[in-house]
């Protein structure tokens, strides 16, 4: 990576993710996914992730990527699309698939949106426990259960769920996660 504060970032995540070993390229083994914030550099048989902001999407799908993700993704959504490429699917950001599906394809109107982007909507990893509970609908003391939480704790995590997403409830937050590709169903 051509960013050492970002290849340090996805090193840590990486290390706390169960599953996912780092090969270094002087190990002389060949890795499962390669993951680059550059230009992408197809080999034979290695899928490619590459961390980008919006500007880079384009670039980086029509070089064959196998995943593009935002340089802000967290540890679950980026060791999900390792996992992912690894298993030979193509993993795109929500944030960018709503940009080129707003695009029609459109270069420049994806790289004019980049500058416009709605801040990024920051939940915790407890929190994504939780959303992917209620998009199963879940309720707060299945939740607590599940989790060996207290359900005033589980009611904390809904509430603050409902309020990053600016949603009007639990059914609304699960809603809006979906479009924004924070959890699937």
């Amino acid at each position: 990576m051509d960013d050492a504060e970002l290849e340090e970032r996805v090193r840590m995540m990486i290390i706390a993710w169960p599953g996912i070993e780092i090969v270094d390229a002087e190990d002389g083994r060949m890795p499962q996914v390669r993951i680059t914030d550059g230009a992408v550099e197809l080999a034979p048989n290695v899928p490619v992730l590459v961390l980008t902001d919006a500007s880079g999407v384009m670039e980086a799908l029509q070089a064959g990527a196998s995943a593009v993700l935002s340089e802000r993704a967290d540890g679950d959504i980026l060791c999900t699309a390792i996992r992912a490429a690894a298993q030979g699917l193509t993993t795109l950001s929500a944030e960018f698939r709503d940009h080129l599906v707003g695009a029609s394809g459109s270069r420049s109107a994806l790289e004019s949106e980049a500058e416009d982007e709605p801040p990024p909507i920051e939940l915790t990893a407890r929190e994504l426990q939780v959303l992917r509970l209620l998009a199963e609908g879940a309720s707060n003391k299945s939740i607590a259960r599940r989790l060996d939480i207290t359900p005033h704790t589980a009611k904390f995590h809904v509430a603050s769920i409902v309020a990053k997403l600016d949603a009007t409830g639990r059914t609304d937050a699960v809603a809006k996660a979906m479009r924004l590709g924070l959890v699937m169903i």
